[in-house]
């Protein structure tokens, strides 16, 4: 058979699925008239300053919330200080009566000048509304995550983003100038909601502007200006002492979000779901001016994209679904299927365990340090490396490093009981807070790696409401579950990490594979390391890089499929086709 005649045949693509040799990803697209470079850089660099800002609120209760020396001044003098009470006064009730509760506290000033805690008095019995400030932000960013991630899936990432970064700004002026608790929390509430719609439409963004060999570097290193952010918080925290000021220091550079008007532009694999093909094709057309590249003539770009969205039709329409199904329907495809239910499932709680534990380690360390901005700018300091893993994630694959960054954080926590030596503490705390940076860094990169471009929004956002559930219940493990032990807290967050380091193994490798366009694309290819590394069925070894020559304008890939693989495939599709009475149509004008 001559090679005219086998490249007529239909066969696998690396996606897993029927394919001529002539069919078009969206990469293809991509990298005919644009590639990935300065343009990339250069849009990925300004849209990270909000991770530069993000400290200030998510972390900002470590010195907003810090709570000083105190001692019950019931019985004294109203304008007793806290230098004027005996040393023998106790914190919670008044000086020999220990069956009443305290009314009233002196703090000491020597460290802060006022915080949220000596404002509202939030000690001994009202402790728990102290825990609850950081709770009540990831509250509204639980909804925040789901419909934020919802809205940009439907309405694309820029329409959801710019709304939420103006209420974002208004939020954080109103967090300065509130003097009661209510509506501080109010504030905060508010904050999460918009913040984490925020993060659900950029970072997909991030994700769906590069190609597959720079995906990774680019959804990384996005993240790496929260660690400088948050030594500015506590470099701020250490110059004001004063809670009103500090926070209103901590609005300001918000107006830097303010350009992402006029710079900011919209996926244009979103657009080319959505058949606003010249929109598309305008959006590249700007890549390609800054990336230096010569696009093609706008009628072969355009034929490209047909191709593209046509071979992303065929392969949904192997699946099921309706282009306009309402947004239950779309949801359920994250757990309709086996492999998407899987993942879903994994994705979710280990979200939750390395938020949970990320926050706690944060918290705690500044709790049992004499130093908390010292042990606060050294918490930031160390996670700098945990952004620039991404050649670890391209040599040795995104699941292998997953594991290895949740594994090494419980290894943190559990040696923390070996000696009890603050020093030792220390040095073990910036560890674990190495190794769960690392894991949260590369956290949604990964998820937007296997994830498809019709649920990837929506699975992003699922991811984020986990992580706001982890970060809500840590505050209470670590002021509660500390009056048991010191310790206990560190004990939690390493057995929760340790479920999440063995929930990881379910992932699949996704390390030089195009993205998965549909559900399809998902239940048809990949499967979780554990198999792979047992030699599992359905998938042979991978070739050497570059050992097939990809079709005329396709980027090469790391991974292809044999040809039992292709057959299997082919019957997975059929199966998931019997399974189906409609094809999906999007948006159909």
């Amino acid at each position: 058979m001559s090679p005219r005649a086998v490249s007529a045949e239909q066969q696998s693509d690396e996606n897993g699925l029927q394919r001529s040799d002539d069919s078009v990803l969206f990469e293809d697209v991509l990298e005919r008239c644009c590639g990935t470079g300065r343009w990339q850089v250069l849009l990925v660099s300004y849209m990270s300053v909000m991770w530069l800002i993000f400290p200030s609120f998510t972390l900002s209760m470590i010195f907003v919330g810090a709570t000083p020396k105190h001692k019950c001044v019931d019985g004294f003098d109203v304008n007793a200080t806290f230098a004027d009470l005996p040393e023998e006064a106790p914190r919670c009730h008044p000086l020999g009566d220990n069956s009443s509760s305290c009314t009233r506290w002196a703090f000491d000033k020597s460290v802060y000048e006022s915080t949220v805690v000596t404002e509202w008095n939030l000690v001994c019995a009202r402790k728990p509304l102290l825990s609850m400030l950081q709770s009540w932000m990831m509250i509204g960013a639980i909804v925040g995550s789901v419909v934020g991630g919802q809205l940009s899936d439907r309405f694309g990432r820029r329409p959801v983003f710019l709304p939420s970064m103006l209420f974002v700004i208004a939020c954080s002026f109103s967090a300065a100038l509130v003097s009661d608790y209510i509506s501080f929390a109010v504030v905060r509430c508010l904050t999460g909601f918009a913040m984490a719609s925020m993060i659900a439409s950029q970072y997909v963004l991030v994700t769906e502007l590069g190609g597959c060999k720079h995906r990774a570097a680019l959804t990384t290193v996005t993240y790496l200006p929260y660690a400088f952010g948050i030594m500015l918080v506590a470099a701020a925290s250490y110059g004001i002492r004063t809670r009103w000021l500090l926070q209103l220091a901590f609005a300001v550079p918000c107006v830097l979000f303010l350009p992402n008007f006029w710079l900011m532009p919209e996926s244009p694999r979103w657009l080319l779901v959505q058949r606003r093909l010249e929109e598309a094709c305008e959006v590249l057309r700007q890549g390609a001016h800054w990336n230096r590249r010569k696009m093609p003539p706008d009628d072969q770009v355009l034929k490209m994209m047909e191709d593209a969205r046509r071979g992303l039709l065929a392969r949904e329409a192997a699946l099921k679904g309706d282009g306009e199904r309402p947004a239950l329907e779309r949801a359920l495809d994250l757990v309709r299927t086996p492999r998407m239910r899987t993942y879903t499932l994994a994705s979710a709680y280990i979200s939750f365990a390395i938020s949970g534990s990320y926050y706690g380690i944060s918290f705690d360390m500044t709790q049992l340090s004499s130093s908390p901005h010292l042990a606060g700018a050294l918490s930031g300091l160390v996670e700098v490396p945990a952004y620039l893993i991404y050649p670890m994630l391209n040599h040795f694959g995104r699941c292998r490093c997953y594991v290895f960054f949740l594994f090494s954080t419980t290894v943190a926590m559990f040696l923390l009981f070996v000696k009890n030596d603050a020093t030792l503490w220390l040095v073990l705390g910036l560890v674990g807070k190495l190794s769960i940076s690392s894991a949260f860094s590369m956290r949604n990169s990964y998820l937007s790696e296997y994830m498809p471009t019709q649920q990837r929004g929506l699975a992003l956002g699922v991811s984020q409401m986990a992580v706001r559930v982890g970060g809500a219940v840590s505050p209470f493990v670590v002021d509660l579950v500390s009056d048991v032990h010191e310790l206990a807290p560190s004990a939690v967050f390493g057995a929760v990490v340790l479920v999440a380091s063995l929930a990881a193994l379910l992932l699949p490798e996704t390390a030089g594979r195009p993205l998965p366009e549909t559900v399809a694309d998902v239940e048809t290819t990949g499967r979780p390391i554990a198999t792979a590394a047992a030699g599992g069925p359905g998938r042979g070894p991978a070739p050497a890089a570059g050992s097939e020559k990809p079709p005329p304008g396709r980027p090469k890939h790391n991974d292809t499929e044999t040809g039992a693989q292709a057959a299997e495939a082919i019957a997975a599709t059929q199966r998931l086709q019997g399974s189906t009475n409609s094809a999906l149509s999007l948006n159909d004008e």
